[in-house]
């Protein structure tokens, strides 16, 4: 387990590069990673994951099953990008910024997603860049489709006040302490298609 928890040279180098992009040391470890898989429940629908970084949670998805031709991994450092391009060739590894998340999508003509998984530190954004964030992520997504997201903080990775404002609903489903730091995973849909939670 420890071994996992140790950071990795590209991520260290990343997080110098862009401290407010990457937002921790440490990349996921698997047991996050296993968590945030777990919550797509298609395995044939199309899934995006947003800030892929070093590969654990691509990793983890496709271990679960998803179809690695439904599978959009968009990873802004380009350096990473260029690693896992390398890690994952036959998956669809693009490099880019999650606010043009429409235009990515557009240009590899794809549809509606079911699922968005990101590492993305939205905490760690300004208050505009997260909005904006939040705003391509959704108009990504079907009418049911859900946002899995993780967050270090005990905070929500939305605020509650911006969540009620687009009218998204999220609930904390797991608490993952075997991680450096310890991690959140929330889930969050449109309030017109309430989550089932138990």
């Amino acid at each position: 387990m420890l071994s996992q928890l140790k950071a990795k040279p590209d991520f260290i180098t990343a997080w110098i590069r862009n401290p407010r992009q990457v937002g921790a040391l440490f990349p996921s470890s698997g047991c996050l990673a296993q968590a945030m898989a777990t919550q797509v429940s298609s395995m044939n629908g199309l899934t995006i994951e947003l800030g892929a970084g070093t590969g654990a949670v691509t990793s983890a998805l496709l271990s679960r099953g998803l179809n690695p031709k439904r599978l959009v991994v968009v990873e802004k450092d380009q350096i990473l990008a260029d690693k896992l391009i390398s890690q994952f060739p036959s998956l669809s590894i693009l490099a880019g910024d999650a606010t043009r998340l429409q235009q990515l999508l557009k240009q590899k003509d794809l549809g509606l997603a079911d699922s968005v998984v990101s590492s993305l530190p939205l905490l760690n954004m300004r208050t505009h860049t997260r909005i904006r964030v939040l705003t391509a992520i959704f108009n990504s997504l079907s009418d049911d489709g859900k946002l899995i997201q993780y967050t270090y903080s005990p905070a929500p990775p939305i605020p509650k006040q911006l969540a009620r404002s687009m009218q998204l609903v999220g609930f904390r489903i797991d608490r993952i302490l075997w991680n450096l730091p310890p991690a959140h995973v929330w889930v969050y849909q449109r309030f017109r298609t309430p989550l089932n939670h138990t």
